[in-house]
């Protein structure tokens, strides 16, 4: 086993990242590259990646079952939103407060969800 082969195999087992991508948007996304030099910095980064996403799940959540619980007591009301981004538009009109508090649940875990790839 010549020196290269010896320092990838001691690699291996001290990474805990893998050398494969995963195939994720590019705007959440912690991109950490194979052969980091600080290890501590990327032990760290993927942690607050992993406490930001359980933050946003969380909170996602509560929204959702907040909304399910406002729709299922019948709550009343008329809320009524546009939103336009690059491109997309989203339309919801005469909706009940429960189900805008579920869409934007469903919002907040969508966007606040673990990403993250390894770059080489």
């Amino acid at each position: 086993m010549n020196n290269k082969e010896k320092r990838d195999e001691r690699n291996k087992k001290n990474t805990i990242f893998s050398s494969t991508e995963i195939p994720i948007d590019k705007e959440y996304t912690a991109q950490i590259p194979i052969d980091a030099k600080e290890r501590d910095l990327w032990k760290r980064v993927t942690l607050f990646q992993l406490v930001y996403s359980i933050c946003g799940l969380i909170v996602g959540f509560v929204c959702i079952i907040g909304g399910v619980t406002l729709f299922l007591h019948g709550i009343t009301g008329s809320t009524s939103w546009i939103a336009k981004f690059v491109g997309a538009e989203s339309k919801l009109s005469d909706a009940a407060p429960g189900a805008v508090l579920f869409i934007v649940g469903l919002l907040i875990v969508w966007i606040t969800r673990f990403n993250l790839k390894t770059r080489k």
